[in-house]
Protein backbone atom coordinates (compact mmCIF):
# COMPACT_ATOMS: atom_id res chain seq x y z
CA UNK A 1 0.00 0.00 0.00
CA UNK A 2 1.67 3.29 -1.12
CA UNK A 3 1.30 6.78 0.60
CA UNK A 4 -1.30 9.19 -1.14
CA UNK A 5 -0.57 12.51 -1.21
CA UNK A 6 -3.44 15.41 -1.51
CA UNK A 7 -3.40 18.89 -1.39
CA UNK A 8 -5.40 20.83 0.97
CA UNK A 9 -5.26 24.64 2.46
CA UNK A 10 -4.49 25.37 5.87
CA UNK A 11 -3.62 28.15 8.25
CA UNK A 12 -1.46 27.54 10.77
CA UNK A 13 -3.64 27.59 13.10
CA UNK A 14 -5.96 25.24 15.41
CA UNK A 15 -9.24 24.26 13.47
CA UNK A 16 -12.90 24.81 14.54
CA UNK A 17 -16.00 22.40 14.08
CA UNK A 18 -18.15 23.04 11.51
CA UNK A 19 -15.09 24.40 9.40
CA UNK A 20 -15.03 22.61 6.16
CA UNK A 21 -11.33 22.07 4.28
CA UNK A 22 -11.33 20.92 0.50
CA UNK A 23 -13.97 17.98 1.69
CA UNK A 24 -12.90 17.28 4.87
CA UNK A 25 -15.47 18.61 7.91
CA UNK A 26 -13.90 19.22 11.37
CA UNK A 27 -15.96 17.67 13.78
CA UNK A 28 -14.21 17.97 16.89
CA UNK A 29 -10.21 18.14 18.31
CA UNK A 30 -9.35 14.69 20.01
CA UNK A 31 -6.16 15.32 20.97
CA UNK A 32 -3.30 18.09 21.64
CA UNK A 33 -0.08 16.86 21.90
CA UNK A 34 3.41 17.74 21.65
CA UNK A 35 3.61 15.03 18.39
CA UNK A 36 0.35 17.57 17.13
CA UNK A 37 -2.90 17.58 17.08
CA UNK A 38 -5.66 15.08 16.03
CA UNK A 39 -9.01 15.78 14.84
CA UNK A 40 -12.21 13.89 14.24
CA UNK A 41 -13.38 14.87 10.44
CA UNK A 42 -15.70 13.73 8.16
CA UNK A 43 -14.84 13.30 4.50
CA UNK A 44 -17.72 14.41 2.29
CA UNK A 45 -17.07 12.57 -0.55
CA UNK A 46 -16.99 9.25 0.88
CA UNK A 47 -19.38 10.33 3.60
CA UNK A 48 -16.66 8.71 5.58
CA UNK A 49 -15.60 9.43 9.11
CA UNK A 50 -11.68 9.75 9.52
CA UNK A 51 -9.25 11.06 11.45
CA UNK A 52 -6.42 13.82 11.14
CA UNK A 53 -3.50 14.50 12.54
CA UNK A 54 -1.62 17.67 11.92
CA UNK A 55 1.93 18.01 12.60
CA UNK A 56 2.00 22.12 12.64
CA UNK A 57 4.49 24.57 10.72
CA UNK A 58 6.16 25.18 14.61
CA UNK A 59 6.88 21.71 15.43
CA UNK A 60 8.33 20.92 11.51
CA UNK A 61 11.64 23.20 12.40
CA UNK A 62 12.67 20.23 14.38
CA UNK A 63 14.22 17.68 11.39
CA UNK A 64 13.59 14.34 13.62
CA UNK A 65 9.87 15.70 14.61
CA UNK A 66 9.40 15.74 10.43
CA UNK A 67 11.22 12.34 10.10
CA UNK A 68 8.92 10.58 12.85
CA UNK A 69 5.91 11.27 11.22
CA UNK A 70 7.03 10.72 7.83
CA UNK A 71 7.81 7.35 9.02
CA UNK A 72 5.08 6.68 10.58
CA UNK A 73 3.15 6.94 7.52
CA UNK A 74 5.03 4.72 5.56
CA UNK A 75 5.43 1.95 8.24
CA UNK A 76 1.70 2.05 8.55
CA UNK A 77 0.32 2.50 5.48
CA UNK A 78 2.31 -0.71 4.60
CA UNK A 79 -0.41 -2.56 7.00
CA UNK A 80 -3.74 -3.91 6.35
CA UNK A 81 -5.38 -6.18 9.09
CA UNK A 82 -8.67 -6.04 10.87
CA UNK A 83 -7.33 -5.93 13.92
CA UNK A 84 -5.09 -2.70 12.77
CA UNK A 85 -6.26 0.83 12.34
CA UNK A 86 -6.70 1.36 9.12
CA UNK A 87 -4.36 3.95 7.22
CA UNK A 88 -5.93 6.38 4.63
CA UNK A 89 -3.93 9.31 3.05
CA UNK A 90 -0.42 11.54 3.78
CA UNK A 91 -1.03 15.03 2.94
CA UNK A 92 0.38 18.41 3.32
CA UNK A 93 -1.48 21.34 4.01
CA UNK A 94 0.27 24.21 3.21
CA UNK A 95 3.73 23.55 4.16
CA UNK A 96 2.00 21.21 7.52
CA UNK A 97 2.26 17.51 7.16
CA UNK A 98 -1.13 15.69 7.87
CA UNK A 99 -2.34 12.21 7.34
CA UNK A 100 -5.41 10.63 7.92
CA UNK A 101 -6.81 7.11 8.99
CA UNK A 102 -10.04 5.24 9.66
CA UNK A 103 -11.74 6.64 12.52
CA UNK A 104 -13.12 3.67 15.29
CA UNK A 105 -15.85 4.33 17.00
CA UNK A 106 -15.66 2.81 20.44
CA UNK A 107 -13.24 3.16 23.55
CA UNK A 108 -9.21 2.24 24.41
CA UNK A 109 -8.64 -0.62 26.38
CA UNK A 110 -7.49 2.18 29.19
CA UNK A 111 -11.10 3.13 29.52
CA UNK A 112 -12.45 0.19 29.94
CA UNK A 113 -9.28 -1.14 32.56
CA UNK A 114 -10.68 1.65 34.65
CA UNK A 115 -13.91 -0.31 35.50
CA UNK A 116 -11.58 -2.83 37.59
CA UNK A 117 -9.82 -6.00 36.04
CA UNK A 118 -11.84 -7.86 33.44
CA UNK A 119 -13.27 -11.09 33.34
CA UNK A 120 -10.78 -13.70 32.05
CA UNK A 121 -12.14 -14.66 29.24
CA UNK A 122 -12.39 -11.28 27.79
CA UNK A 123 -8.74 -10.55 28.87
CA UNK A 124 -7.94 -13.28 26.52
CA UNK A 125 -10.26 -12.16 23.55
CA UNK A 126 -8.48 -8.94 23.39
CA UNK A 127 -4.93 -9.68 23.89
CA UNK A 128 -5.53 -12.99 21.61
CA UNK A 129 -6.75 -9.76 18.87
CA UNK A 130 -4.08 -7.41 19.84
CA UNK A 131 -1.18 -10.37 19.31
CA UNK A 132 -2.98 -11.28 15.75
CA UNK A 133 -2.18 -7.51 14.80
CA UNK A 134 1.58 -7.99 16.27
CA UNK A 135 2.00 -11.22 14.74
CA UNK A 136 1.35 -8.92 11.02
CA UNK A 137 3.34 -5.97 11.37
CA UNK A 138 5.61 -8.28 12.83
CA UNK A 139 5.68 -10.95 9.25
CA UNK A 140 6.63 -7.35 7.90
CA UNK A 141 9.65 -6.73 9.98
CA UNK A 142 7.42 -3.78 12.21
CA UNK A 143 8.05 -3.14 15.61
CA UNK A 144 5.64 -1.41 17.34
CA UNK A 145 7.12 -0.28 20.69
CA UNK A 146 4.22 1.06 22.09
CA UNK A 147 1.97 -1.65 23.07
CA UNK A 148 -0.24 -0.01 25.69
CA UNK A 149 -4.19 -0.04 26.71
CA UNK A 150 -4.26 3.57 25.25
CA UNK A 151 -3.25 2.32 22.10
CA UNK A 152 -5.46 -0.77 22.05
CA UNK A 153 -9.37 0.16 20.86
CA UNK A 154 -12.55 -1.86 21.32
CA UNK A 155 -15.25 -1.52 18.82
CA UNK A 156 -18.78 -1.68 20.22
CA UNK A 157 -18.70 -5.54 18.29
CA UNK A 158 -15.41 -6.27 20.50
CA UNK A 159 -13.04 -6.03 17.74
CA UNK A 160 -9.70 -4.88 19.26
CA UNK A 161 -7.94 -2.28 16.69
CA UNK A 162 -4.42 -1.84 17.12
CA UNK A 163 -3.13 2.23 16.66
CA UNK A 164 -0.06 4.45 18.10
CA UNK A 165 2.43 3.75 15.28
CA UNK A 166 4.46 6.84 16.28
CA UNK A 167 7.23 4.72 17.42
CA UNK A 168 7.11 2.11 15.39
CA UNK A 169 10.04 0.84 12.93
CA UNK A 170 10.45 -0.73 10.29
CA UNK A 171 13.90 -3.26 10.37
CA UNK A 172 15.32 -0.92 6.78
CA UNK A 173 14.46 2.10 8.53
CA UNK A 174 17.43 4.16 9.70
CA UNK A 175 18.07 4.60 13.50
CA UNK A 176 16.32 8.14 14.80
CA UNK A 177 17.06 7.65 18.48
CA UNK A 178 21.03 8.60 20.12
CA UNK A 179 21.92 5.62 22.26
CA UNK A 180 20.96 5.93 25.52
CA UNK A 181 17.57 7.85 24.58
CA UNK A 182 14.23 6.36 26.02
CA UNK A 183 11.05 5.93 24.10
CA UNK A 184 8.07 4.56 25.08
CA UNK A 185 5.30 4.44 27.63
CA UNK A 186 7.19 4.02 31.05
CA UNK A 187 4.51 1.99 32.37
CA UNK A 188 5.02 -0.78 29.51
CA UNK A 189 8.23 -0.15 28.48
CA UNK A 190 10.71 -2.75 28.17
CA UNK A 191 14.05 -3.51 29.84
CA UNK A 192 15.94 -3.56 26.41
CA UNK A 193 14.54 0.00 25.71
CA UNK A 194 15.39 1.24 28.83
CA UNK A 195 18.60 0.87 28.38
CA UNK A 196 18.61 1.96 24.25
CA UNK A 197 21.27 -0.38 22.99
CA UNK A 198 21.03 -2.23 19.84
CA UNK A 199 18.39 -3.10 17.17
CA UNK A 200 14.86 -3.96 19.01
CA UNK A 201 12.93 -6.66 17.84
CA UNK A 202 9.47 -8.11 17.81
CA UNK A 203 9.67 -9.67 22.01
CA UNK A 204 10.01 -5.54 22.75
CA UNK A 205 6.18 -6.12 21.75
CA UNK A 206 6.18 -9.10 23.62
CA UNK A 207 7.02 -7.68 26.67
CA UNK A 208 4.34 -4.53 26.58
CA UNK A 209 1.77 -6.95 25.85
CA UNK A 210 2.52 -9.05 29.09
CA UNK A 211 2.40 -5.96 30.87
CA UNK A 212 -1.22 -5.23 29.19
CA UNK A 213 -2.43 -8.35 30.01
CA UNK A 214 -1.37 -8.22 33.58
CA UNK A 215 -2.69 -5.37 34.29
CA UNK A 216 -6.00 -6.55 32.50
CA UNK A 217 -6.43 -9.69 34.52
CA UNK A 218 -5.17 -7.84 38.09
CA UNK A 219 -7.19 -4.66 38.27
CA UNK A 220 -3.27 -3.16 38.57
CA UNK A 221 -0.39 -2.79 36.57
CA UNK A 222 3.08 -4.82 37.81
CA UNK A 223 4.92 -1.78 39.22
CA UNK A 224 4.41 1.28 41.47
CA UNK A 225 7.08 4.14 41.69
CA UNK A 226 6.84 7.50 41.84
CA UNK A 227 9.44 8.57 40.25
CA UNK A 228 10.24 7.61 36.18
CA UNK A 229 14.10 6.37 37.58
CA UNK A 230 12.12 3.94 39.84
CA UNK A 231 10.20 2.93 37.52
CA UNK A 232 12.51 2.01 34.46
CA UNK A 233 15.14 0.16 37.47
CA UNK A 234 11.88 -1.98 38.47
CA UNK A 235 11.27 -3.13 34.85
CA UNK A 236 14.69 -3.68 34.78
CA UNK A 237 15.07 -5.84 37.74
CA UNK A 238 12.34 -6.00 40.23
CA UNK A 239 9.95 -9.49 40.06
CA UNK A 240 6.03 -8.26 39.33
CA UNK A 241 4.21 -10.27 41.93
CA UNK A 242 2.14 -13.50 39.89
CA UNK A 243 -1.36 -12.76 39.35
CA UNK A 244 -2.19 -15.69 41.18
CA UNK A 245 -1.48 -14.18 44.31
CA UNK A 246 -3.23 -10.81 43.52
CA UNK A 247 -6.23 -12.90 42.27
CA UNK A 248 -6.45 -16.92 43.62
CA UNK A 249 -9.15 -17.44 41.16
CA UNK A 250 -7.05 -16.77 38.22
CA UNK A 251 -5.73 -20.30 36.97
CA UNK A 252 -1.86 -21.20 37.66
CA UNK A 253 -0.84 -21.24 33.93
CA UNK A 254 -2.04 -17.41 33.43
CA UNK A 255 0.53 -16.75 35.80
CA UNK A 256 3.22 -18.65 33.81
CA UNK A 257 2.01 -16.94 30.79
CA UNK A 258 2.08 -13.33 31.82
CA UNK A 259 5.26 -13.81 33.61
CA UNK A 260 7.15 -15.83 30.66
CA UNK A 261 6.45 -12.63 28.69
CA UNK A 262 7.61 -10.05 30.93
CA UNK A 263 10.93 -12.15 31.27
CA UNK A 264 13.40 -9.43 31.40
CA UNK A 265 16.12 -11.17 29.48
CA UNK A 266 14.47 -11.56 25.89
CA UNK A 267 15.74 -14.95 24.77
CA UNK A 268 13.36 -16.15 28.59
CA UNK A 269 10.09 -14.70 26.31
CA UNK A 270 7.94 -16.21 23.99
CA UNK A 271 9.93 -15.39 21.15
CA UNK A 272 7.38 -14.56 18.32
CA UNK A 273 3.40 -13.18 18.96
CA UNK A 274 2.60 -16.32 17.21
CA UNK A 275 3.45 -18.60 20.65
CA UNK A 276 2.45 -16.29 22.61
CA UNK A 277 -1.26 -16.11 20.83
CA UNK A 278 -1.16 -20.06 20.87
CA UNK A 279 -0.73 -20.08 24.35
CA UNK A 280 -3.47 -17.53 25.96
CA UNK A 281 -5.90 -19.24 23.52
CA UNK A 282 -5.26 -22.94 24.57
CA UNK A 283 -5.62 -21.24 28.11
CA UNK A 284 -8.67 -19.89 26.83
CA UNK A 285 -10.03 -22.71 25.44
CA UNK A 286 -9.57 -24.59 28.38
CA UNK A 287 -10.97 -22.20 31.06
CA UNK A 288 -14.36 -22.48 28.92
CA UNK A 289 -14.37 -26.17 28.80
CA UNK A 290 -13.63 -26.43 25.02
CA UNK A 291 -11.47 -29.30 24.93
CA UNK A 292 -8.11 -28.96 22.75
CA UNK A 293 -7.37 -30.25 19.74
CA UNK A 294 -5.16 -33.78 21.21
CA UNK A 295 -8.10 -34.13 23.43
CA UNK A 296 -10.66 -34.10 20.96
CA UNK A 297 -8.74 -36.75 18.72
CA UNK A 298 -8.85 -39.11 21.51
CA UNK A 299 -12.50 -38.72 22.26
CA UNK A 300 -12.86 -39.06 18.70
CA UNK A 301 -10.84 -42.37 18.85
CA UNK A 302 -12.85 -43.96 22.18
CA UNK A 303 -16.50 -42.78 20.89
CA UNK A 304 -18.46 -45.24 19.09
CA UNK A 305 -19.73 -44.59 15.34
CA UNK A 306 -23.25 -43.74 14.85
CA UNK A 307 -24.07 -47.02 13.33
CA UNK A 308 -22.53 -48.95 15.78
CA UNK A 309 -24.67 -46.94 18.82
CA UNK A 310 -27.78 -48.02 16.44
CA UNK A 311 -26.97 -51.37 16.96
CA UNK A 312 -25.81 -51.09 20.70
CA UNK A 313 -29.09 -49.48 21.28
CA UNK A 314 -31.49 -51.99 19.17
CA UNK A 315 -29.40 -55.30 20.75
CA UNK A 316 -29.92 -53.78 23.79
CA UNK A 317 -33.70 -52.98 23.41
CA UNK A 318 -34.33 -56.86 22.30
CA UNK A 319 -32.49 -58.36 25.51
CA UNK A 320 -35.69 -55.74 27.02
CA UNK A 321 -38.18 -57.50 25.52
CA UNK A 322 -36.72 -61.28 26.09
CA UNK A 323 -36.40 -60.83 29.49
CA UNK A 324 -39.61 -59.82 29.64
CA UNK A 325 -41.34 -62.56 27.77
CA UNK A 326 -38.99 -64.68 29.80
CA UNK A 327 -40.65 -63.83 33.60
CA UNK A 328 -44.48 -63.04 31.33
CA UNK A 329 -44.26 -67.07 30.67
CA UNK A 330 -42.81 -68.01 34.39
CA UNK A 331 -45.62 -66.31 35.71
CA UNK A 332 -48.21 -67.94 33.46
CA UNK A 333 -46.76 -71.33 34.23
CA UNK A 334 -46.74 -70.78 37.99
CA UNK A 335 -50.33 -70.04 37.35
CA UNK A 336 -51.47 -72.86 36.25
CA UNK A 337 -49.61 -75.03 38.22
CA UNK A 338 -51.87 -73.44 41.30
CA UNK A 339 -55.24 -74.16 39.47
CA UNK A 340 -54.34 -77.47 38.44
CA UNK A 341 -53.28 -78.59 42.10
CA UNK A 342 -56.22 -76.17 43.65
Amino acid sequence: MSVGLIRIRMDNVRLAPGQTIDGYEVIELLDRSKDGLAYKVRNQLLDRLELLRVLPKSLQDVPEQVTRFLREAKVHARMSHPNIVAFYHAAQMDGQLVMTTEFVEGTTLAKRRELGALPLSEAIDYISQTLAALEYAHSLGVVHRDVTPSNIILTPGGIVKLTGFGLAKASTDQQLTQPGTVLGSLNYISPEQIKGLGELDARTDIYGTGVVLYELVTGRRPFHHKSQFELMMAHMSELPTAPTILNPDLPAELSEIVLTAMAKDPKARFQSAAEFRQRIVRLGGAESGTPNESVLKAETKRAPSPRTRIQSQTAGAWRLVAAGAFTFLLVMAALLAILRHG
